[in-house]
Protein backbone atom coordinates (compact mmCIF):
# COMPACT_ATOMS: atom_id res chain seq x y z
CA UNK A 1 0.00 0.00 0.00
CA UNK A 2 1.45 3.25 0.80
CA UNK A 3 3.13 6.48 2.30
CA UNK A 4 5.06 8.40 4.43
CA UNK A 5 4.49 7.61 8.70
CA UNK A 6 4.76 7.77 11.76
CA UNK A 7 6.19 6.43 14.93
CA UNK A 8 6.56 7.57 17.89
CA UNK A 9 5.71 11.02 16.33
CA UNK A 10 8.53 11.01 13.98
CA UNK A 11 8.29 11.17 10.38
CA UNK A 12 9.51 7.97 8.51
CA UNK A 13 10.13 7.90 4.93
CA UNK A 14 8.91 4.45 3.26
CA UNK A 15 7.60 3.15 -0.30
CA UNK A 16 5.12 0.50 0.66
CA UNK A 17 3.80 0.20 4.02
CA UNK A 18 5.49 -3.27 4.67
CA UNK A 19 8.80 -1.17 5.11
CA UNK A 20 7.72 0.35 7.90
CA UNK A 21 9.60 -0.22 10.92
CA UNK A 22 12.02 -2.75 9.19
CA UNK A 23 9.62 -5.12 8.11
CA UNK A 24 10.50 -5.37 4.46
CA UNK A 25 10.46 -9.19 3.73
CA UNK A 26 5.80 -9.44 4.73
CA UNK A 27 3.33 -7.55 4.54
CA UNK A 28 1.65 -5.55 7.59
CA UNK A 29 -1.28 -7.26 9.03
CA UNK A 30 -4.95 -5.16 9.27
CA UNK A 31 -4.15 -4.77 12.93
CA UNK A 32 -0.59 -3.18 12.61
CA UNK A 33 -1.59 -0.60 9.87
CA UNK A 34 -4.94 0.35 11.99
CA UNK A 35 -2.25 1.20 14.70
CA UNK A 36 -0.35 2.86 12.46
CA UNK A 37 -3.46 4.97 11.09
CA UNK A 38 -4.12 5.66 14.75
CA UNK A 39 -0.43 6.53 16.01
CA UNK A 40 -0.87 9.55 13.09
CA UNK A 41 -4.67 10.95 14.01
CA UNK A 42 -3.07 11.04 17.61
CA UNK A 43 -0.52 13.55 16.90
CA UNK A 44 -1.20 16.93 17.00
CA UNK A 45 -3.04 18.80 14.34
CA UNK A 46 -0.15 20.73 13.03
CA UNK A 47 2.25 18.01 13.14
CA UNK A 48 -0.10 16.10 10.96
CA UNK A 49 -0.22 19.04 8.56
CA UNK A 50 3.21 18.65 8.33
CA UNK A 51 3.73 15.67 7.40
CA UNK A 52 0.69 15.35 5.13
CA UNK A 53 2.88 18.18 3.00
CA UNK A 54 5.62 15.78 2.66
CA UNK A 55 3.02 13.37 0.99
CA UNK A 56 3.34 12.11 -2.56
CA UNK A 57 -0.42 12.74 -3.89
CA UNK A 58 -1.35 9.42 -4.10
CA UNK A 59 0.05 8.98 -0.47
CA UNK A 60 -2.18 12.17 0.77
CA UNK A 61 -5.50 10.74 -0.89
CA UNK A 62 -4.41 7.25 0.70
CA UNK A 63 -4.40 8.97 4.10
CA UNK A 64 -7.03 10.76 3.96
CA UNK A 65 -9.61 8.16 3.23
CA UNK A 66 -8.22 5.93 6.31
CA UNK A 67 -7.72 8.76 8.56
CA UNK A 68 -10.53 9.11 11.24
CA UNK A 69 -9.51 12.87 12.12
CA UNK A 70 -8.89 14.00 8.04
CA UNK A 71 -11.64 16.97 7.76
CA UNK A 72 -8.99 18.55 11.15
CA UNK A 73 -6.18 18.61 8.52
CA UNK A 74 -8.03 19.61 5.62
CA UNK A 75 -8.98 22.11 7.04
CA UNK A 76 -5.19 23.19 7.29
CA UNK A 77 -4.87 23.06 3.74
CA UNK A 78 -5.02 25.53 1.19
CA UNK A 79 -7.59 25.58 -1.69
CA UNK A 80 -4.14 25.58 -4.40
CA UNK A 81 -2.75 22.57 -2.45
CA UNK A 82 -5.79 20.77 -2.97
CA UNK A 83 -6.77 21.28 -6.40
CA UNK A 84 -2.93 20.80 -7.42
CA UNK A 85 -2.97 17.86 -5.33
CA UNK A 86 -6.58 16.31 -7.66
CA UNK A 87 -5.31 17.29 -10.94
CA UNK A 88 -1.28 15.09 -10.05
CA UNK A 89 -4.25 12.50 -9.08
CA UNK A 90 -6.76 12.91 -11.86
CA UNK A 91 -10.01 13.43 -10.68
CA UNK A 92 -11.36 9.82 -11.04
CA UNK A 93 -8.35 8.89 -8.44
CA UNK A 94 -9.30 11.47 -6.26
CA UNK A 95 -12.50 10.02 -4.45
CA UNK A 96 -11.81 10.57 -0.84
CA UNK A 97 -9.77 14.08 -1.12
CA UNK A 98 -12.89 15.38 -3.43
CA UNK A 99 -15.53 14.12 -0.69
CA UNK A 100 -13.24 15.57 2.33
CA UNK A 101 -13.24 19.25 0.36
CA UNK A 102 -14.50 22.01 2.42
CA UNK A 103 -16.79 24.64 0.85
CA UNK A 104 -13.68 26.82 -0.29
CA UNK A 105 -11.45 23.88 -1.49
CA UNK A 106 -14.16 23.10 -3.04
CA UNK A 107 -15.38 26.37 -4.39
CA UNK A 108 -11.74 27.25 -5.85
CA UNK A 109 -11.92 23.88 -7.36
CA UNK A 110 -14.92 24.60 -9.34
CA UNK A 111 -14.01 28.33 -10.24
CA UNK A 112 -11.10 27.00 -12.10
CA UNK A 113 -12.46 23.61 -13.57
CA UNK A 114 -15.89 24.99 -14.74
CA UNK A 115 -14.51 28.25 -16.81
CA UNK A 116 -12.21 28.15 -20.04
CA UNK A 117 -11.46 31.57 -20.85
CA UNK A 118 -14.79 32.96 -19.06
CA UNK A 119 -17.14 30.35 -20.61
CA UNK A 120 -18.82 27.98 -19.01
CA UNK A 121 -17.49 24.45 -19.46
CA UNK A 122 -20.46 22.45 -20.20
CA UNK A 123 -18.72 19.35 -20.11
CA UNK A 124 -16.43 19.97 -17.00
CA UNK A 125 -19.73 21.06 -15.38
CA UNK A 126 -20.97 17.80 -16.36
CA UNK A 127 -18.04 15.81 -15.05
CA UNK A 128 -17.82 17.57 -11.86
CA UNK A 129 -21.84 16.88 -11.55
CA UNK A 130 -20.78 13.34 -11.39
CA UNK A 131 -18.24 13.39 -9.13
CA UNK A 132 -20.10 15.54 -6.29
CA UNK A 133 -23.34 13.98 -6.50
CA UNK A 134 -20.90 10.20 -6.61
CA UNK A 135 -19.67 11.33 -2.96
CA UNK A 136 -22.96 11.49 -1.30
CA UNK A 137 -25.56 13.44 -0.04
CA UNK A 138 -23.53 15.57 2.59
CA UNK A 139 -21.43 17.02 -0.56
CA UNK A 140 -24.18 17.56 -2.86
CA UNK A 141 -25.75 19.84 -0.02
CA UNK A 142 -22.21 21.34 0.50
CA UNK A 143 -22.31 22.17 -3.20
CA UNK A 144 -25.35 23.52 -3.24
CA UNK A 145 -24.61 26.04 -0.36
CA UNK A 146 -21.25 27.02 -1.50
CA UNK A 147 -22.12 27.76 -5.25
CA UNK A 148 -23.47 30.89 -6.42
CA UNK A 149 -27.30 30.59 -7.13
CA UNK A 150 -26.82 32.22 -10.58
CA UNK A 151 -23.70 29.47 -11.60
CA UNK A 152 -26.19 26.85 -10.34
CA UNK A 153 -29.09 27.91 -12.27
CA UNK A 154 -26.91 27.91 -15.43
CA UNK A 155 -25.14 25.03 -15.28
CA UNK A 156 -28.64 23.86 -14.69
CA UNK A 157 -30.25 25.80 -17.26
CA UNK A 158 -27.60 24.36 -20.25
CA UNK A 159 -28.13 20.62 -18.67
CA UNK A 160 -31.77 20.29 -18.10
CA UNK A 161 -35.10 21.59 -19.57
CA UNK A 162 -37.76 22.09 -17.01
CA UNK A 163 -41.60 21.95 -17.67
CA UNK A 164 -44.26 23.07 -15.83
CA UNK A 165 -47.77 21.35 -15.47
CA UNK A 166 -50.96 23.03 -16.17
CA UNK A 167 -52.46 23.34 -12.73
CA UNK A 168 -56.36 23.78 -14.62
CA UNK A 169 -55.98 20.78 -16.20
CA UNK A 170 -55.93 16.83 -15.25
CA UNK A 171 -52.42 15.39 -15.06
CA UNK A 172 -53.34 12.37 -16.29
CA UNK A 173 -54.78 14.11 -19.47
CA UNK A 174 -51.11 15.63 -19.85
CA UNK A 175 -48.71 13.20 -18.57
CA UNK A 176 -48.05 11.80 -22.48
CA UNK A 177 -46.93 15.40 -22.92
CA UNK A 178 -44.89 15.84 -20.17
CA UNK A 179 -41.06 14.64 -19.74
CA UNK A 180 -41.14 11.76 -17.17
CA UNK A 181 -38.95 12.39 -14.45
CA UNK A 182 -40.68 14.67 -11.69
CA UNK A 183 -40.54 14.58 -7.65
CA UNK A 184 -43.62 16.92 -7.23
CA UNK A 185 -45.94 16.30 -10.42
CA UNK A 186 -45.76 20.25 -10.68
CA UNK A 187 -42.37 20.35 -12.07
CA UNK A 188 -41.26 17.80 -14.78
CA UNK A 189 -37.52 17.57 -16.46
CA UNK A 190 -35.86 16.54 -19.41
CA UNK A 191 -32.60 15.47 -19.54
CA UNK A 192 -30.30 17.49 -22.27
CA UNK A 193 -27.11 15.39 -22.36
CA UNK A 194 -27.72 11.69 -21.44
CA UNK A 195 -24.17 11.45 -19.98
CA UNK A 196 -25.09 13.37 -16.66
CA UNK A 197 -28.78 12.37 -16.03
CA UNK A 198 -28.27 9.96 -13.44
CA UNK A 199 -25.98 12.23 -11.54
CA UNK A 200 -28.42 15.44 -11.74
CA UNK A 201 -31.36 12.78 -11.04
CA UNK A 202 -29.41 12.17 -7.55
CA UNK A 203 -28.74 15.97 -7.18
CA UNK A 204 -31.88 17.34 -7.75
CA UNK A 205 -33.46 14.16 -5.50
CA UNK A 206 -30.72 15.57 -2.76
CA UNK A 207 -32.04 19.07 -2.69
CA UNK A 208 -35.51 17.67 -2.57
CA UNK A 209 -35.02 16.05 0.36
CA UNK A 210 -32.78 18.53 2.40
CA UNK A 211 -35.29 21.86 1.47
CA UNK A 212 -38.14 21.22 -0.53
CA UNK A 213 -38.82 25.18 -0.65
CA UNK A 214 -35.37 25.93 -2.44
CA UNK A 215 -36.23 23.35 -4.81
CA UNK A 216 -39.17 24.27 -5.73
CA UNK A 217 -37.69 28.08 -6.41
CA UNK A 218 -34.61 25.99 -8.12
CA UNK A 219 -37.30 24.73 -10.43
CA UNK A 220 -39.15 27.99 -11.38
CA UNK A 221 -36.07 29.44 -12.06
CA UNK A 222 -35.07 26.92 -14.76
CA UNK A 223 -38.45 26.77 -15.94
CA UNK A 224 -37.96 30.25 -17.37
CA UNK A 225 -35.01 29.59 -19.68
CA UNK A 226 -32.67 32.59 -19.26
CA UNK A 227 -29.36 30.44 -17.82
CA UNK A 228 -27.38 33.18 -20.16
CA UNK A 229 -28.05 35.85 -18.33
CA UNK A 230 -27.01 33.81 -15.19
CA UNK A 231 -23.78 32.60 -16.79
CA UNK A 232 -22.60 36.11 -16.71
CA UNK A 233 -23.41 37.34 -13.16
CA UNK A 234 -21.57 33.71 -12.24
CA UNK A 235 -18.70 34.86 -14.53
CA UNK A 236 -18.22 38.35 -12.63
CA UNK A 237 -18.30 36.45 -8.84
CA UNK A 238 -16.18 33.83 -10.47
CA UNK A 239 -12.94 36.57 -11.35
CA UNK A 240 -13.57 38.42 -8.48
CA UNK A 241 -12.82 35.46 -6.34
CA UNK A 242 -9.95 34.02 -8.65
CA UNK A 243 -8.35 37.53 -8.50
CA UNK A 244 -7.57 37.10 -4.74
CA UNK A 245 -5.51 33.57 -6.11
CA UNK A 246 -3.30 35.43 -8.44
CA UNK A 247 -5.94 34.88 -11.57
CA UNK A 248 -6.63 39.22 -12.11
CA UNK A 249 -7.93 40.08 -15.66
CA UNK A 250 -5.55 39.89 -18.69
CA UNK A 251 -4.70 43.43 -19.12
CA UNK A 252 -3.72 43.69 -15.39
CA UNK A 253 -2.12 40.57 -15.38
CA UNK A 254 1.14 41.81 -17.85
CA UNK A 255 2.44 43.90 -15.49
CA UNK A 256 4.45 40.61 -14.74
CA UNK A 257 6.49 40.89 -17.84
CA UNK A 258 7.69 45.07 -16.92
CA UNK A 259 10.72 45.65 -16.65
CA UNK A 260 12.77 46.55 -13.65
CA UNK A 261 15.88 47.64 -12.32
CA UNK A 262 18.23 46.13 -9.82
CA UNK A 263 17.97 48.41 -7.81
CA UNK A 264 14.12 48.40 -7.19
CA UNK A 265 14.68 45.33 -5.16
CA UNK A 266 14.82 45.05 -1.45
CA UNK A 267 18.05 44.30 -0.20
CA UNK A 268 18.94 41.56 2.20
CA UNK A 269 17.09 41.65 5.40
CA UNK A 270 16.51 45.54 4.95
CA UNK A 271 12.83 45.55 5.88
CA UNK A 272 10.92 42.62 8.80
CA UNK A 273 9.47 40.13 7.66
CA UNK A 274 5.51 40.54 8.31
CA UNK A 275 4.16 39.76 11.44
CA UNK A 276 1.57 37.05 11.09
CA UNK A 277 -1.38 36.05 13.76
CA UNK A 278 -0.70 33.31 15.72
CA UNK A 279 -4.46 31.99 16.04
CA UNK A 280 -4.99 32.30 12.00
CA UNK A 281 -2.35 29.71 11.01
CA UNK A 282 -1.37 30.03 7.34
CA UNK A 283 -3.18 27.12 5.29
CA UNK A 284 -0.41 24.85 4.16
CA UNK A 285 0.65 25.53 -0.06
CA UNK A 286 3.64 22.51 -0.26
CA UNK A 287 2.94 21.94 -4.41
CA UNK A 288 5.49 24.56 -5.37
CA UNK A 289 8.08 23.09 -3.68
CA UNK A 290 7.37 19.75 -5.27
CA UNK A 291 7.05 21.00 -8.66
CA UNK A 292 10.60 23.28 -8.26
CA UNK A 293 12.98 20.28 -8.30
CA UNK A 294 15.93 22.30 -9.96
CA UNK A 295 19.50 22.07 -8.52
CA UNK A 296 19.74 25.82 -8.66
CA UNK A 297 20.37 28.42 -6.66
CA UNK A 298 16.37 29.53 -6.20
CA UNK A 299 16.03 25.73 -4.06
CA UNK A 300 19.07 25.54 -2.50
CA UNK A 301 18.36 29.10 -1.06
CA UNK A 302 14.94 28.46 -0.42
CA UNK A 303 15.95 25.09 1.31
CA UNK A 304 17.98 27.45 3.79
CA UNK A 305 14.79 28.86 5.00
CA UNK A 306 14.02 27.17 7.79
CA UNK A 307 10.69 29.05 9.79
CA UNK A 308 7.43 27.18 8.58
CA UNK A 309 5.79 30.46 8.30
CA UNK A 310 8.07 31.90 5.85
CA UNK A 311 8.52 29.11 3.80
CA UNK A 312 4.45 29.19 3.96
CA UNK A 313 4.67 32.85 3.05
CA UNK A 314 7.01 31.88 -0.40
CA UNK A 315 4.94 28.91 -1.10
CA UNK A 316 1.67 30.96 -1.24
CA UNK A 317 3.41 34.02 -3.19
CA UNK A 318 4.92 31.48 -6.37
CA UNK A 319 1.66 29.78 -6.67
CA UNK A 320 -0.01 32.72 -6.70
CA UNK A 321 2.56 34.42 -9.41
CA UNK A 322 2.31 30.59 -11.31
CA UNK A 323 -1.66 31.61 -11.77
CA UNK A 324 -0.56 34.75 -13.21
CA UNK A 325 1.72 33.44 -15.85
CA UNK A 326 -1.01 30.95 -16.64
CA UNK A 327 -3.27 34.02 -17.69
CA UNK A 328 -0.49 36.03 -18.96
CA UNK A 329 0.95 33.52 -21.51
CA UNK A 330 -2.96 31.60 -21.97
CA UNK A 331 -2.28 28.54 -20.43
CA UNK A 332 -5.13 26.10 -19.32
CA UNK A 333 -5.31 27.01 -15.13
CA UNK A 334 -7.17 23.16 -14.94
CA UNK A 335 -4.09 21.62 -16.58
CA UNK A 336 -1.46 19.67 -14.04
CA UNK A 337 1.20 20.05 -16.84
CA UNK A 338 0.40 23.59 -17.59
CA UNK A 339 0.52 24.65 -13.49
CA UNK A 340 3.76 22.54 -13.41
CA UNK A 341 5.38 24.60 -16.50
CA UNK A 342 4.09 27.42 -15.00
CA UNK A 343 6.05 26.99 -11.98
CA UNK A 344 8.95 25.83 -13.42
CA UNK A 345 9.02 29.23 -15.40
CA UNK A 346 8.50 31.29 -12.32
CA UNK A 347 11.90 29.41 -10.62
CA UNK A 348 13.72 29.86 -13.51
CA UNK A 349 13.18 34.07 -13.85
CA UNK A 350 13.81 34.45 -9.64
CA UNK A 351 16.52 31.83 -10.47
CA UNK A 352 18.34 34.44 -12.80
CA UNK A 353 17.51 37.03 -10.81
CA UNK A 354 19.07 35.76 -7.34
CA UNK A 355 22.03 34.61 -9.38
CA UNK A 356 22.68 38.04 -10.78
CA UNK A 357 22.49 39.58 -7.38
CA UNK A 358 24.10 37.16 -5.04
CA UNK A 359 26.38 35.22 -7.38
CA UNK A 360 26.66 31.66 -6.01
CA UNK A 361 26.31 33.06 -2.14
CA UNK A 362 23.29 30.81 -1.08
CA UNK A 363 23.30 32.64 2.45
CA UNK A 364 22.97 35.86 0.79
CA UNK A 365 20.17 34.31 -1.66
CA UNK A 366 17.84 33.06 0.95
CA UNK A 367 17.96 36.72 2.67
CA UNK A 368 17.12 38.10 0.04
CA UNK A 369 13.74 36.12 -0.66
CA UNK A 370 13.04 36.90 2.91
CA UNK A 371 12.95 40.74 1.75
CA UNK A 372 11.63 40.36 -2.07
CA UNK A 373 8.13 39.70 -3.01
CA UNK A 374 8.61 36.68 -5.37
CA UNK A 375 7.00 38.67 -8.18
CA UNK A 376 9.95 41.42 -7.64
CA UNK A 377 12.31 39.05 -8.16
CA UNK A 378 10.38 37.31 -10.89
CA UNK A 379 10.44 40.36 -13.10
CA UNK A 380 13.96 41.44 -12.66
CA UNK A 381 15.13 38.00 -13.63
CA UNK A 382 12.70 38.55 -17.05
CA UNK A 383 14.52 42.03 -17.04
CA UNK A 384 17.77 40.32 -17.98
CA UNK A 385 16.19 38.64 -20.97
CA UNK A 386 14.72 41.83 -21.99
CA UNK A 387 18.32 43.90 -21.85
CA UNK A 388 19.77 40.77 -23.55
CA UNK A 389 17.08 41.29 -26.00
CA UNK A 390 17.90 44.72 -26.62
CA UNK A 391 21.32 43.92 -26.83
CA UNK A 392 20.68 41.48 -29.52
CA UNK A 393 17.76 43.53 -31.61
CA UNK A 394 20.76 46.60 -31.41
CA UNK A 395 23.39 43.69 -32.60
CA UNK A 396 21.01 41.95 -35.52
CA UNK A 397 20.59 45.90 -37.14
CA UNK A 398 24.10 46.35 -37.09
CA UNK A 399 24.92 42.61 -38.83
CA UNK A 400 24.75 42.69 -42.56
CA UNK A 401 22.18 40.28 -43.62
CA UNK A 402 20.19 40.34 -40.58
CA UNK A 403 19.18 37.59 -37.90
CA UNK A 404 18.57 34.59 -40.34
CA UNK A 405 22.38 35.24 -41.43
CA UNK A 406 23.79 34.55 -37.98
CA UNK A 407 24.77 31.28 -38.69
CA UNK A 408 24.30 28.21 -36.31
CA UNK A 409 23.85 27.98 -33.57
CA UNK A 410 23.20 31.87 -32.98
CA UNK A 411 20.38 32.25 -35.63
CA UNK A 412 18.44 29.85 -33.36
CA UNK A 413 18.86 31.24 -30.22
CA UNK A 414 18.33 34.49 -31.36
CA UNK A 415 14.85 33.64 -32.98
CA UNK A 416 14.34 32.26 -29.59
CA UNK A 417 15.03 35.08 -27.91
CA UNK A 418 13.01 37.55 -30.33
CA UNK A 419 9.76 35.65 -29.22
CA UNK A 420 6.81 37.07 -27.38
CA UNK A 421 7.79 34.85 -24.65
CA UNK A 422 11.15 34.21 -25.14
CA UNK A 423 12.74 30.69 -24.84
CA UNK A 424 16.39 29.85 -24.43
CA UNK A 425 16.59 27.37 -27.65
CA UNK A 426 19.98 25.40 -26.25
CA UNK A 427 18.46 22.12 -28.09
CA UNK A 428 20.74 23.25 -31.06
CA UNK A 429 23.71 22.21 -29.37
CA UNK A 430 22.85 20.53 -25.93
CA UNK A 431 20.85 17.60 -25.99
CA UNK A 432 17.96 18.80 -24.00
CA UNK A 433 14.17 20.55 -25.72
CA UNK A 434 14.39 24.23 -25.94
CA UNK A 435 13.54 25.40 -22.63
CA UNK A 436 13.06 28.81 -20.62
CA UNK A 437 15.86 31.06 -19.71
CA UNK A 438 16.79 29.59 -16.08
CA UNK A 439 20.75 30.39 -15.39
CA UNK A 440 22.74 33.72 -15.87
CA UNK A 441 24.66 31.17 -17.89
CA UNK A 442 22.31 31.08 -20.42
CA UNK A 443 22.52 34.53 -21.15
CA UNK A 444 26.24 34.63 -21.41
CA UNK A 445 26.36 32.14 -23.82
CA UNK A 446 24.44 34.17 -26.17
CA UNK A 447 26.82 37.30 -25.42
CA UNK A 448 29.69 35.34 -26.04
CA UNK A 449 28.18 34.27 -29.24
CA UNK A 450 27.74 38.06 -30.19
CA UNK A 451 31.20 38.71 -30.31
CA UNK A 452 31.41 39.97 -34.58
CA UNK A 453 35.14 38.65 -34.47
CA UNK A 454 33.90 34.89 -33.69
CA UNK A 455 31.08 35.06 -35.78
CA UNK A 456 32.74 36.11 -38.84
CA UNK A 457 35.73 33.69 -37.86
CA UNK A 458 33.68 30.31 -37.04
CA UNK A 459 29.68 30.22 -38.07
CA UNK A 460 28.68 29.74 -41.33
CA UNK A 461 25.57 31.04 -42.61
CA UNK A 462 22.36 29.29 -42.71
Amino acid sequence: MWLCFVNGGELISYSGMNKLWGMNDRKLTTDEAARIVESFDNLPVQRRVEIIGDLSAEALEQLISVSRRASEIMRRISEEEVFFTIKELGEESAPALIAMTTGRQLQYVLDVELWKKDMLDLRAAGRWLEFIAASGDDKIIQFVQVTDSELLFAILGRLLRVRLRDPEVDLTEQMDSLPQFTLDDLFFVEFRTPDSEEAIKRILEAIFRWHTEYYMTLMEHLSWDNHMEHEETARKWRNSRLAEKGFPEFDEVLEIYQYINKGQLVGPLSSPPPERDAEEPCPMVKFPLKVLDSDNLFRRSLDRISTAEERDRLCAELAHLGNKVMIADGKDPGSAEEIRASLMKVGAYINMALEDVCEEDVATAAALLKSNHMELLFRRGFSLILELRKDVQRFVRDYEGGAENLGSPLASLVNGLLQKRPIYAGNVFENQKARDFEFLEDIATIRKLMDRSALEDKWEPV
